[in-house]
């Protein structure tokens, strides 16, 4: 045995220790885990793209029309508004779609 213990039995344990917590509220607390890893999953690329530009968070910011105290949230993940998140994209010259996944499908919304 390799003393490690398999996804599926950490996540049984965790169960097991909170009896209380509904499936609802399991998975309620799984997709806000799986919105805040997107949003800092995002917030790197953004400032990637800034650093491969060769450009300051205050220059972003100037751009913008927003503080560069948010430009830094922002690229940490602290993402509250897709208009936001659009314009930000724009001033690095990309762009941020949004899709509707449905089952296997997948639609362009925005």
């Amino acid at each position: 045995m390799s003393g490690h213990s398999s996804w599926a039995a950490v996540k049984r344990q965790m169960r097991d220790a909170r009896p209380g917590v509904s499936d609802t509220e399991w998975e309620d607390r799984k997709q806000a885990a799986r919105t805040a890893t997107e949003a800092y999953v995002l917030g790197h690329h953004l400032r990637e793209i800034r650093e491969e530009q060769g450009l300051t968070q205050a220059q972003v910011a100037a751009s913008v029309g927003i503080s560069q105290a948010r430009v830094s949230q922002i690229e940490r993940g602290e993402i509250h508004h897709l208009e936001t998140m659009r314009t930000y994209a724009a001033a690095l010259g990309a762009r941020i779609t949004v899709s509707i996944e449905y089952g296997d499908r997948i639609i362009g919304a925005a």
